[in-house]
């Protein structure tokens, strides 16, 4: 059975960088989600601002793509695409610094062994450079998104007759209670302050900049999907279930693979299952193990990811994975 296909859900850059905490439910072929402080459950996102610092770090054989996208508030998003990710590595390389954008893609979140931090990039789905036009409706209405998820955070726990009024989906109502469980204490007045900082901004006309706003590009999706479409339906909530023909394409988008992934994934698989001793096997040793058989630190987030997609592999808990 084709797995359905997350909804793109439209986040500010400082909300997604401060979602550092992963959640995988318990059925076939749940993604990992990031959780934000304020209940955004985030596995797919729709984002948006001016494409900065893009850069090819591998070849024109085999490349790595990587790029800060700066929102409307001044904020940034992190961009990876790579040889796992041939559409998105496809669409970035047919764009350039300065260019404002659309961008779908899947959220990721790394902790280095010798680091307290926590890194969240995007991996681009389908990316489309547009006009400011369009980057400031998107900004509209995902700050409607964040005032909805800042008023459901103020009542959840404390105003059950107001959090009952908002009609929240079963995923917002799942997302306010992971977020409740993983940050038992919350600055709401910080998220405050971005909703009003970004407005502010777009009312004064500070997201705009004269030389990109009547540039307008050509659209690298990995789905037929339009961008205007999907910001509309996400931000109107009509998370329907896919149709059957997208399942299928999903389906068969995942059957194909380039031979020298399928062989980097077979290693990456059978490391896991020879070093697991019965918990799963920690993402540090997993790179030191699988760095021999010349798989990086990159190379190998978009196997897990992959893998962890197919059904493959599933995180018994954090960081750490085990053959499903």
């Amino acid at each position: 059975m084709a797995q359905r296909r997350e909804p793109g859900v439209l986040v500010l850059a400082k909300e997604l960088n401060g979602a550092i905490e992963k959640h995988v439910e318990d059925r076939e072929y749940s993604p990992t989600y990031l959780i934000s402080e304020i209940g955004g459950k985030l596995s797919r996102v729709l984002i948006a601002g001016v494409l900065d610092q893009l850069e090819n770090r591998g070849s024109e054989s085999d490349p790595f793509y990587t790029a800060r996208v700066i929102d409307p508030n001044g904020d940034f998003y992190y961009l990876q695409a790579g040889q796992y990710n041939p559409e998105g590595a496809s669409a970035l390389s047919k764009l350039e610094n300065g260019v404002p954008i659309l961008c779908v893609g899947k959220v990721r979140a790394r902790t280095p062994e010798d680091s307290e931090r926590t890194y969240v990039s995007v991996q681009p789905e389908g990316v489309r450079a547009v006009s400011m036009d369009e980057i400031n409706h998107w900004a509209i209405k995902a700050c409607e998104e964040l005032i909805k998820r800042i008023n459901a955070t103020k009542a959840f726990g404390e105003n059950d007759e107001e959090y009952n009024k908002m009609n929240l989906t079963s995923r917002e109502k799942d997302g306010m209670q992971l977020a409740k469980e993983f940050y038992p204490t919350v600055a709401v007045e910080n998220y405050s302050a971005l909703l009003y900082d970004c407005l502010t901004k777009l009312a004064s006309g500070e997201a705009n900049s004269e030389e990109t706003s009547n540039f307008t590009g050509e659209f690298e999706p990995a789905s037929s999907t339009s961008v205007n479409e999907e910001v509309i339906e996400t931000a109107e909530e009509k998370h329907e279930p896919i149709a059957q023909e997208e399942a299928k394409e999903d389906v068969v988008e995942k059957e194909q693979t380039a031979p020298e992934s399928s062989e980097n994934e077979s290693k990456v698989l059978q490391t896991i299952k020879k070093l697991d001793e019965g918990d799963g096997i920690y993402y540090d040793d997993l790179g030191i193990a699988v760095s021999l058989e010349g798989i990086d630190g990159p190379m190998l987030d978009e196997i897990l990811d992959s893998l962890t997609d197919q059904g493959l592999i599933f995180q018994p808990r954090f960081n750490h994975y085990k053959e499903a």
